[in-house]
């Protein structure tokens, strides 16, 4: 089965942040509400009503620009990483088989075999395949038709957990 897709900067930001959503981030986000909250309550005199608010809007505040820093950073550093790479930004023809997937059939390059996979991610536009914790593959959806979606989530589901 060939693949042929030119990944845009939107779709790896998008995949990116899909990559931090099935981490260890949500936990840290919990974490330091959890403490941010712990410290408030700590803190407050709750029988003086105008120390319990202006306390609720620091926790608010601190935990809304975490969030939002996060964000930014995430995108800022997804966009750096695919302007600075030739390989995201240009387009990619992926033959994949039982053997694994070849970047381009025609090219004599290695065969990444599937033992070179941990597992993948998918949602509703992307396949992910990571090769390292922290390193990943995006395959689009949009790349392929309902038959070569069914073979490659055959593929997957056979060589790598999920």
């Amino acid at each position: 089965m060939n693949i042929t897709y030119q990944l845009t900067l939107n779709e790896y930001q998008e995949a990116v942040s899909f990559h931090y959503k099935n981490t260890k981030r949500p936990l840290f986000i919990s974490l330091f509400a959890g403490f941010a909250t712990f410290m408030m309550l700590v803190g407050t005199d709750f029988n003086n009503p105008r120390q319990v608010i202006d306390n609720m809007l620091v926790v608010f505040f601190a935990l809304s620009f975490y969030i939002l820093f996060t964000r930014i950073i995430t995108a800022y550093q997804a966009k750096k990483v695919y302007n600075k790479s030739n390989i995201l930004s240009s387009e990619v023809t992926l033959h994949i088989s039982g053997k694994g997937i070849n970047l381009d059939k025609k090219s004599h390059h290695k065969i990444l075999e599937w033992n070179n996979f941990l597992k993948y991610l998918e949602n509703e536009k992307y396949y992910i395949i990571y090769t390292s914790k922290y390193q990943f593959n995006v395959i689009p959806k949009r790349a392929l038709d309902e038959k070569q979606q069914e073979e490659l989530h055959a593929y997957l589901n056979k060589y790598l957990a999920t």
